[in-house]
């Protein structure tokens, strides 16, 4: 019998959407690395959402074969979103950053770029917190009833 795929890709999205978020607060933050942080950043935010995509597919069709844990369902969809919302973001934020640093930008390049790097932050913020939400409510059920000396 294989391993199910969901408890094995869910551990990507756990790491990459937090660490992520830090990498985009840094790079939006912070002129000196913004560029080569900021790659990794968007890159990783992008991974996350891709993660995040798969672990739901993965998760509502192992929660088919052992049963649904509502609880942990009930914060899935508003996770997948903000993973998202902030992937989509993340990359936008970088691709405008790029086109900005170019010689004789269009002189709204900038500005966008600023500001779309601010609502990445947020919104890695807000997917951070969803991971962790999503995350906690999974190993809880995953975890609950089993003791130490159990296992």
């Amino acid at each position: 019998m294989n391993p199910p795929l969901h408890p094995l890709v869910v551990h990507a999205a756990v790491v990459f959407v937090p660490v992520a978020m830090l990498l985009v607060i840094t790079a939006v933050s912070w002129r000196r690395v913004r560029v080569q942080v900021g790659a990794v950043g968007a890159g990783m935010a992008l991974a996350g959402a891709v993660a995040f995509f798969v672990a739901h597919r993965t998760g509502t069709a192992l929660a088919a074969v052992v049963g649904t844990p509502y609880e942990h369902m009930a914060w899935a969809d508003p996770g997948l979103a903000a993973a998202i919302v902030f992937g989509v973001l993340a990359g936008g934020w970088y691709a405008l950053l790029l086109l900005s640093r170019r010689p004789n930008p269009h002189r709204a390049l900038r500005p966008a770029a600023r500001w779309t790097g601010v609502l990445a932050a947020i919104a890695g913020v807000v997917a951070t917190v969803f991971t962790v939400l999503l995350g906690h409510s999974g190993a809880s059920s995953v975890w609950t009833g089993i003791t130490a000396a159990g296992l």
